[in-house]
């Protein structure tokens, strides 16, 4: 008898842009990538995790997506372990199918009140979701944090006022290795090799 493996699907999003959520994608797909089959989809117009792929001189399963997202998974499900879905900064299709057949979502913030402001619309996507997927874990990452300013303190106790949302322990601040990574199609932890 065949046993179906069923990849674990984490979905990278927030409706906001420039939070990071690309740079997030590709270095959990490469990490993950170490550990099991890993497909990265890409169900963003400007395909920039698509195209960061294309240029990788070890490349992963990769696929561009921006409609049927539930069916075109479907039919991969059982080829992959992990699955990262990269979504554009903004409400779609794509982000609400994604939200209905993922095990985990991460929404990339920066500590800005510009940033944070968007977490209750997400919060509220995040609970229609789970009317359907009761299982869908989410998580807030704070990204591009400076080491200088009290806004890191404030935004974890913002965070904090979201029930919907774990918020993870990693913080990540600012670091130029990131640029310089997605700039040689690489994750950070690629970049001293």
């Amino acid at each position: 008898m065949e046993i179906l493996r069923m990849a674990k699907i984490f979905t990278i999003a927030n409706r906001k842009g420039g939070v990071g959520k690309t740079t997030i994608a590709t270095n959990l797909a490469v990490n993950l990538s170490k550990k099991g089959k890993t497909l990265l989809v890409d169900g963003d117009e400007q395909k920039s995790a698509y195209k960061w792929n294309e240029y990788r001189q070890d490349k992963l399963p990769s696929i561009f997506v921006l409609d049927n997202l539930i069916d075109t998974l479907e039919s991969l499900n059982n080829e992959y372990d992990f699955i990262v879905i990269d979504v554009a900064g903004r409400d779609s299709t794509i982000f609400r199918e994604a939200l209905l057949v993922s095990d985990t979502l991460v929404v990339p913030t920066q500590p800005s009140l510009l940033d944070l402001d968007v977490l209750s619309y997400m919060q509220e996507k995040v609970k229609i979701a789970k009317q359907t997927n009761e299982n869908l874990d989410a998580y807030i990452a704070i990204n591009r944090a400076s080491v200088r300013t009290k806004e890191l303190n404030d935004a974890i106790e913002f965070v904090k006022e979201f029930d919907e949302f774990k918020l993870l322990n990693t913080v990540l601040f600012e670091r130029k290795q990131f640029r310089d990574a997605i700039l040689e199609s690489k994750s950070v932890t690629e970049m001293s090799s």
